[in-house]
């Protein structure tokens, strides 16, 4: 048994490396007040006089302790405490429930307490053995339920990543359109995302980004509401956005001449690192010498594009696990993104989640004359910059 459980640790996360006890990490690792909570209420229950806590070894019994934390002490959180923690409401979450019970195996643990313990994990960075003492089970059996939980979303991403409906381009043009610097016949926009992970063995120096550190790169393209029409996980930090698009089964589809995926009157935009296609828009190259007419399109198309940014950063805020994933294996590394794009979509699918919040830009009413000022502006500030690094 103590073999197979270093080889569960080994496989899938190396933060619990320390022969610290629990008592010492708890210090040591920091942790959020809630969390802190939920572990000194434990304690409280487990050193409770009541001899059902108490099996016939004269041990704690956990199984009674997991009964506990999840009837009597989730179940009566408040809504807004119960969103804090897991990033749903309880109805949306009793949804995923049902969603996740055919891929999640019920047992000693409960598919309700294996779900609750996923999310928590893929919320929060705490580390695992935190985790597992929060909610009363080992180390070993947190990553096996965190693993079994990540495969699950995995498994069901394509009920939830996927390209839009011809009904559906038309519903984004209008959208994309009718806000502020609205861009027309858009229907998503392009972008890669670098998800920091520990260094891989065998083949680091691929994974090594131009950002000095090691990543896996997140292609995504997003619609209206910031929901990922399309995914690609897992290409080497070190690619460029250009490479990995072009290596996509995407690609492939966009530029099929005898079946292409767009219909040749939309697009989606994608930035300067991509290339120039009758389905993708990139805005023009800053030469110095840009018309009014180019930056007004390169405004509006730098507008309408950040709704990919704003998909990203609300990914990696609320699923926290994707601010370092600490794990050895790469491909279970793709795994917790993979499982965090779809709970993404499903949160958005459930009106929980607003990405697209039409942020106002002051630029949306530049008059020809303020956009020509703009551009005098611009090549001033680099006549000066240039001087200032001369002197």
């Amino acid at each position: 048994m103590e073999i197979v459980e270093r080889i569960i640790l080994n496989e899938l996360v190396s933060d619990d490396s320390s022969d610290e006890s629990d008592d010492e990490l708890m210090i040591s690792v920091a942790i959020n007040d809630e969390t802190r909570i939920m572990y000194l209420i434990l304690n409280d229950l487990a050193e409770a006089i009541n001899p059902v806590l108490i099996n016939t070894n004269g041990k704690t019994n956990n199984a009674y302790l997991q009964s506990e934390l999840v009837e009597n002490i989730i179940s009566n959180y408040s809504d807004e405490k119960f969103f804090s923690h897991f990033r749903m409401t309880k109805e949306t979450f009793l949804v995923l429930e049902e969603v996740l019970r055919p891929f999640v195996t019920d047992g000693p643990v409960s598919v309700r307490h294996k779900i609750l313990l996923g999310i928590w994990t893929l919320a929060t960075p705490d580390s695992f053995r935190c985790i597992a003492h929060i909610f009363q089970i080992s180390r070993s059996m947190a990553h096996i339920i965190f693993k079994e939980v990540v495969l699950a979303l995995k498994n069901i991403m394509p009920q939830y990543v996927k390209w839009p409906t011809t009904e559906e381009y038309l519903e984004s043009s209008i959208a994309f359109n009718a806000r502020s610097n609205g861009f027309p016949n858009m229907i998503g926009a392009i972008d890669g995302c670098h998800i920091a992970i520990k260094q891989p063995s065998g083949n680091a120096h691929d994974y090594f980004n131009r950002k000095d550190f090691h990543s896996i790169i997140l292609q995504g393209i997003c619609d209206r509401r910031g929901k990922f029409l399309d995914c690609l996980i897992g290409r080497p930090g070190r690619a460029h956005d250009a490479a990995v698009f072009r290596s996509s089964i995407i690609y492939e589809k966009l530029t099929d001449s005898n079946n292409p995926l767009i219909p040749s009157s939309y697009h989606i935009l994608g930035d300067s690192a991509y290339p120039l296609l009758p389905c993708l828009m990139t805005p023009f190259k800053d030469n110095g010498h840009l018309s009014s007419e180019q930056i007004n399109y390169n405004v509006r198309h730098a507008s309408s594009r950040s709704i990919i940014e704003r998909a990203f950063a609300f990914l990696k805020g609320k699923w926290r696990r994707l601010k370092f994933v600490e794990v050895n294996s790469v491909q279970m590394a793709n795994n917790i993104i993979a499982a965090a794009c779809t709970l993404h979509n499903f949160l958005i699918l459930r009106n929980e989640m607003n990405v697209a919040l039409d942020i106002q830009n002051s630029s949306s009413s530049f008059t020809n004359h303020e956009l020509i000022e703009f551009e005098n502006a611009r090549v001033k500030r680099e006549k000066l910059m240039r001087i200032l690094c001369n002197n």
